[in-house]
């Protein structure tokens, strides 16, 4: 049997190898865990005042139960940024508040996140929370300076006096000796005052919300109100630049009124009777009320009718007087012998021949033979006739044209002298 010698270089590249992928699959490993461990988280930034006694890894809490923890806190000049994250499966409201807490004076700090969610919107991963909605607890350096301040305070101001506290407190020790009977009277009533508003709340909360929309109604006219004021103000300052107008005008006032009351005396009974009689009228224009409105009503109608049908260029009414019931006048008169006889349509009709056909015969018409001409005079106005030629119009001038001279006169011509064989 043989044995064959490895050489040592072809075993280094394999353990080379070999270690590096099991490095890339180890970090590979913790990339991934990282990962997986952000997928479900929600981060958020809050501004604090300070970030006393809070630093990365401190928890963040929802009732005091740890839900995420801190991951940095950045310092800048006028607060604290701190970026936080808690698991995606709690729910917080998007408006809720941070605040550090402090359990102990000793212990580690955290980020409480309230109030719990209940309905709404969620808050979202990469949300801000504003400082306004933060808080920081009270530090105890802070606490004992103000402790020392109150101790200063009532501490009296020369040594063997009274401090303030204290003369107060004998200040009423001796304006309360002897008025116990007083207090307990005052402690009933304002008991029986406070149950008698306790049994009135639902009027108290009444006038509350009255109070409520009345303030709302004024917020929203506030255009109106200070248009109000600067008239307000105007008037004031007319007024206190010149008061001797607004003396002299009460003064006339006073004067008319003074008048009017010896007027008042004098007519005593002249006023009574004109009272009475307008009462009367007033009455009389109640009770044809109706036919007030029905009045006003139908009248611009007929007058817009009546417009209609005058016609000032033609002098006439374009149309024709018709009465009620007078369209066909025998129909109307046979109608009345009817009514006035009270006999049936037959006999009535006979009567109708009876009397009036020797009058009327065969004159039947269907409207009066009437003819209406209200109006005479300028039938129209002078800027409603157009002319065909200027010539025709009153005021026509005619143009001055420039005359021809003359002719001259002609002589005439002698005749000719005759000849001597003529002669």
């Amino acid at each position: 049997m043989s044995l064959r010698r490895i050489h040592p270089r072809g075993i280094y590249p394999r353990v080379v190898v070999a270690t590096v992928l099991v490095l890339v699959l180890a970090a590979g490993l913790v990339v991934v865990t990282r990962a997986t461990d952000r997928i479900g988280r929600t981060t958020v930034v809050a501004y604090f005042e300070n970030s006393t006694g809070l630093f990365p890894g401190d928890d963040v809490l929802i009732r005091g139960v740890r839900v995420g923890r801190i991951d940095k806190i950045e310092p800048q000049p006028q607060r604290a940024k701190i970026t936080f994250w808690f698991d995606g499966k709690y729910k917080v409201p998007a408006d809720a508040m941070a605040a550090i807490l402090s359990p102990q004076l000793v212990t580690g700090r955290a980020i409480q996140l309230t109030p719990p969610y209940t309905a709404g919107p969620r808050m979202g991963n990469g949300a801000v929370i504003p400082r306004d909605r933060t808080a920081v607890p009270i530090e105890w350096d802070d606490l004992r300076v103000q402790l020392e301040r109150l101790t200063q305070l009532l501490q009296p101001s020369q040594p063997g006096g009274v401090s303030t506290l204290g003369a107060l407190v004998n200040t009423a020790a001796d304006n309360l000796r002897g008025q116990g009977g007083t207090i307990r009277e005052t402690i009933i009533k304002l008991s029986q005052t406070v149950s008698a508003l306790g049994d009135h709340s639902k009027d108290i909360f009444a006038t509350l919300r009255n109070l409520s929309t009345l303030v709302s109604a004024l917020h929203d006219s506030v255009g109106v109100l200070e248009q109000l004021n600067r008239n307000l103000a105007a008037v004031s300052a007319l007024m206190a630049d010149d008061p001797n107008k607004v003396g002299q005008a009460v003064e006339d006032l006073n004067a008319v009124v003074a008048d009017v009351q010896s007027f008042a005396a004098d007519n005593r009974e002249p006023l009574g009777t004109a009272s009475d009689r307008l009462a009367s009228i007033s009455k009389a224009l109640v009770g044809s009320l109706d036919d007030i409105k029905q009045t006003l009503h139908i009248t611009p109608t007929g007058l817009s009718d009546f417009v209609n049908i005058f016609k000032p260029a033609n002098g006439g009414l374009s149309g024709v007087l018709a009465a009620n019931n007078f369209a066909n006048p025998i129909a109307f008169l046979c109608g009345a012998v009817q009514a006035a006889s009270r006999l049936g349509g037959e006999q009535a009709a006979k009567l109708c021949v009876q009397y009036l056909a020797p009058i009327i015969k065969n004159r039947q018409y269907n409207f009066p033979p009437l003819g209406l001409n209200l109006f005479v005079g300028a039938q129209a106005r002078p800027n409603e006739v157009t002319y065909s030629e200027d010539w025709m119009r009153p005021d026509y001038v005619p143009p001055i044209t420039d005359s021809p001279p003359p002719a001259e006169a002609r002589t005439p011509e002698p005749p000719p002298a005759a000849a001597p064989s003529e002669l």
